[in-house]
């Protein structure tokens, strides 16, 4: 059990730490937009302001999954879940960080794949700058595979009879209007 804490405590910590990393790029995206903003006043020409914002959000949105997710902050099933209890309750759950988990996995495949093609490919941005997609995509997957792991690591808390902990306790998140 030991070792189960510390993988617990091990995972929790790099989903905080992903949680920062998007934090992080939030406020990289507000400066970038500000710049932009002011750029464009004072006449100023800034080549890739607005493709650096957009890599911005998305990899501050993919880093942010597995935080949010562990944190019970995604819409959930919480009004169907109170509708039912006992074994049906507990089905229902399963169901949900089944599939969650298949589709995270799908996801992390399919972008880890897509961010190889584009390195092994040298495919670059239309943008002004040209710059290699493969790096801002690296962030996208590297947060959809803290994602599945978040969810591999929340179905095997699941199946081990622990506390779901990807349900909010209290709130929407449960399903309380």
């Amino acid at each position: 059990m030991r070792i189960l804490a510390a993988v617990d405590r091990l995972l929790d910590r790099v989903y905080l730490w992903c949680g920062y990393a998007a934090a992080v790029l939030l406020l990289a995206l507000a400066l970038l937009i500000i710049a932009s903003i002011i750029s464009r006043l004072i006449g100023a020409y800034v080549p890739g302001l607005t493709e650096y914002a957009g890599y911005a959000m998305g990899g501050a949105s993919f880093l942010a999954l597995a935080h949010t997710l562990r944190a019970g902050g995604h819409i959930r099933v919480g009004i169907l879940l109170n509708a039912v209890s006992g074994r049906v309750r507990r089905g229902v759950q399963l169901w949900c960080l089944g599939m969650g988990t298949v589709l995270a996995v799908y996801l992390a495949w399919f972008l880890v794949r897509m961010t190889h093609v584009s390195w092994k490919l040298g495919d670059r941005s239309e943008g002004d700058d040209a710059l290699l997609l493969w790096i801002p995509q690296t962030l996208l997957s590297f947060g959809a595979v803290v994602l599945a792991i978040c969810f591999i690591h929340s179905l095997i808390i699941f199946l081990a009879g622990r506390d779901d902990p990807t349900v909010a306790k209290g709130g929407i998140a449960e399903g309380e209007v």
